[in-house]
């Protein structure tokens, strides 16, 4: 693949993220997003000194 085809790719993904993001906050599913990733980072932040 050359260099435009992986820019191509690239911004597909940013906006499926990007999508993805926007249809969460709209059917309120972004507490339960953010409640979840807190509970990820609470694990890995108990083991720092």
């Amino acid at each position: 693949m050359n260099r435009d085809e992986k820019r191509i790719i690239g911004l597909l993904i940013l906006l499926l993220g990007l999508t993805a993001l926007v249809v969460g906050i709209a059917i309120d599913q972004i507490k339960y997003i953010l409640d979840f990733m807190r509970e990820i980072f609470k694990a890995s932040i108990a083991g720092l000194p």
